[in-house]
């Protein structure tokens, strides 16, 4: 099939080590995309930080150094949510923030292990166990 007649019309947006972000970290353990406007990425060496690059200005990511086992940026707007294992349990801390503000908006103890979640909405997070399935809302 020719590429002008191909169902799907691809172009590279950005490449991710061209922000200085390496690539170990380019993987799908390490980098979420909730929708087009933001790409997060978690880097866990030499320190743990999170990188999120809006795609309105990809040249200026902003890293900060947080520890999680995973980021979600919000679909629409600069809220960050973070989920890291409790050391010694199986229960995972949830927390989210307001990048722009610089305020943690809402924290959560759960008391089983998150093994997927998405957000489902701008104002809504889903999170999947292995027993159970959770809205959590904001």
């Amino acid at each position: 099939m020719a590429a002008a007649n191909a169902p799907i019309a691809m172009r590279e947006a950005l490449t991710l080590t061209s922000l200085g972000i390496a690539p170990q970290f380019v993987t799908f353990t390490h980098v979420t995309m909730e929708s087009e406007k933001y790409i997060c990425v978690r880097e866990t060496s030499p320190q743990n930080s999170v990188v999120i690059v809006d795609m309105a200005m990809p040249a200026q990511p902003l890293r900060r150094p947080i520890t999680a086992d995973s980021a979600l940026m919000n679909p629409n707007t600069r809220i960050l949510a973070l989920k890291a294992q409790i050391p010694g349990t199986t229960q995972d801390h949830l927390q989210i923030f307001n990048i722009e503000a610089k305020t943690k908006i809402k924290s959560h103890q759960m008391p089983e292990q998150v093994v997927f979640w998405k957000w489902i909405t701008p104002k809504l997070l889903g999170l999947v166990t292995q027993t159970s399935v959770y809205h959590w809302r904001f």
